[in-house]
């Protein structure tokens, strides 16, 4: 896959801006969803439905770590 300009600036602001990488990944299947001059439908699918596969398990780890601080600072 061939990465544009555009795509390689937009990922080197990510990394400078040090997001959280869940934030990132949600940030970037929101773009892909509603991206509907650049991106056919199919496409479109397949890249959000791989990018919420990832986003599950870190969104479950987030809730897993919330969790174990409520526990610790109780």
């Amino acid at each position: 896959m061939d990465i544009t300009p555009q795509e390689e600036s937009m990922i080197k602001a990510f990394r400078e801006t040090d997001l959280p990488p869940l934030f990132v990944l949600i940030r970037v299947r929101n773009d892909i969803a509603n991206d509907i001059a650049n991106i056919n439908e199919n496409q479109r699918g397949d890249i959000v439905k791989a990018l919420e596969k990832y986003i599950g398990s870190l969104w479950e780890d987030y809730h897993e770590g919330k969790k174990s601080q409520d526990k610790e600072s109780t």
